[in-house]
């Protein structure tokens, strides 16, 4: 790896602990450490959604996919615009009207507290293991262009994100997402120029040997639900479903809609985040597609020993100049980091906000600061521990695993909050009744079935919805005001 590659990843690292370091006096209260006073700029918002809900499962998984197969993902990409209308015009404003610091605060007033604690434990539970497929996927992945053993890299990416998370509270979330987002587009558009460089012929030659692979198919017509070539309707439906509930009933991405001085500059946010997906999504997918075309040009580099999502990680080990490497190693790391400190800074929200502060449980502002940060440690060290279990090398696929991980957890919670605001008549038992039947259908689809991952998210919702539904109208429906 080297000592210039060495100085470039850890001059990074520690920037970003420098970053925790300086929004640490800055906060006074809870509002501070979780919405960051709401004076957070609208493009810096928007920056963090954008590295939150890429990842580096994005940096890795992502190219990995297309070098396996073609282009046929990116079209469930396509769809976060169209879900940005939902979360501007629907969403948004609902929020800022509520001034929710906890998207769960809202199934308590349209429901009842049980539905609240259902929701904020379900949301903690999926980021504790969202953490740890992150970490664990990319330590994995890392080891390939690192001295670093995968639980190494996990204990690395879990420390930092731990000391500047818990310090800085969710300024330094947003700021360092915005430093990982120019360092991981920034990354990738390099390797893209340098694998592109080295197919035979250059730009041509790639889309020659692309195309004589049909790399670029963006589309499968079918109607099998169960293939592994991933039919065109289940990536409309299942990135539909997925990004309806990360829009609207993912903490994560709702915190960011209150840290901003007003709505129309948290609508801007969200608009960012939808224009940078775009490119972003292309340019992660040409990556993938020049991998390809590298690798034919050249196969003697290719080790047929390591999975697809080491292949990316290869090139960059065995073919970029020293300090660009470390700096692309940095990326990935940088990724990572932006979906932890995230994941730690909302579940900590959750927790103070959902749990005790209807329990009352400190006498204090300054306490209950106190306790965000010894719960933002607190999940950090769990995620970090998990992801040391998840460090298995027979996981086929990262970005296949980490979309049944999401389907899992917050297809359900999707369908609550579609249950809540698209119907009037939907009560309290139904509630209750729609997600625990979402919740079984969820693992029934999980042991039983071989339907693709793709769709888990949009089964949760529809299975919540419909028997929340059927069960309000059979016990009488709605007889709680919920005007506003």
């Amino acid at each position: 790896f080297g000592t210039v590659n060495y100085i470039m990843l850890f001059g990074y690292l520690l920037a970003m602990v420098g970053v925790g370091v300086y929004f640490t006096t800055k906060n006074k209260n809870t509002d501070d450490f979780f919405r960051g006073g709401k004076s957070i700029p609208w493009w810096a918002a928007g920056c963090s959604i954008f590295a939150t809900m890429l990842s580096s499962l994005t940096f890795t998984g992502v190219p990995s996919k297309a070098f396996a197969q073609d282009w046929v993902y990116i079209v469930g990409n396509f769809m976060i615009p169209a879900v940005a209308i939902i979360a501007v015009f629907v969403a948004l404003p609902f929020y800022r009207r509520i001034d929710a610091t906890s998207a769960y605060e809202y199934l308590e007033k349209r429901f009842h507290w049980v539905v609240r604690v259902f929701g904020s434990l379900s949301f903690t539970t999926f980021h504790v293991f969202r953490m740890a497929v992150v970490m664990s996927l990319t330590g994995l992945a890392l080891a390939v262009a690192t001295p670093l053993t995968p639980a190494e890299s996990v204990m690395l990416m879990g420390i930092l994100s731990i000391i500047y998370c818990t310090m800085g509270g969710i300024e330094a979330v947003i700021w360092t997402d915005t430093i990982q987002t120019v360092v991981l587009l920034g990354g990738a558009f390099v390797a893209f120029l340098l694998l592109v460089g080295g197919v035979d012929g250059g730009f041509s030659g790639f889309v020659d040997t692309a195309n004589a692979g049909d790399k670029f198919r963006m589309a499968n017509f079918h109607l099998d639900a169960t293939s592994s070539q991933i039919a065109f309707w289940v990536i409309i439906l299942g990135a539909f479903g997925s990004n309806i509930s990360s829009y609207t009933a993912d903490q994560a991405v709702v915190q960011r809609y209150m840290t901003t001085s007003d709505e129309k500059l948290a609508a801007r946010s969200i608009w960012t985040n939808a224009v940078l997906a775009i490119p972003a999504s292309i340019l992660f997918f040409a990556m993938g597609t020049a991998l390809y075309a590298f690798y034919r040009a050249h196969p003697e580099k290719l080790d047929p020993t390591i999975t697809t999502d080491q292949v990316f990680p290869l090139f960059i080990a065995n073919e970029m100049p020293i300090g660009l490497a470390g700096l692309i190693v940095a990326g990935i790391f940088a990724a990572a980091q932006s979906t932890v400190s995230t994941s730690m800074n909302s579940t900590s929200t959750t927790i103070i906000t959902d749990f005790m502060r209807p329990l009352k449980a400190c006498k204090s502002e300054k306490s209950y600061l106190a306790a965000a940060r010894w719960i933002t440690l607190l999940m950090g060290v769990l995620g970090t521990l998990l992801g040391l279990v998840f460090v298995d090398p027979e996981i086929k696929s990262l970005f296949d695993e980490f979309i049944k991980v999401l389907g899992l957890f917050m297809g359900v919670l999707g369908g609550l909050f579609v249950l809540g605001v698209m119907t009037k008549s939907a009560n309290a038992t139904g509630a209750i009744a729609g997600a625990a039947v979402g919740s079984l259908t969820m693992v029934g689809l999980w042991l039983f079935s071989d339907i693709n991952g793709y769709l888990y998210t949009i089964c949760g919702i529809t299975s919540c919805f419909v028997i929340g539904l059927l069960v309000s109208l059979l016990t009488g429906g709605n007889k709680k005001d919920i005007s506003g």
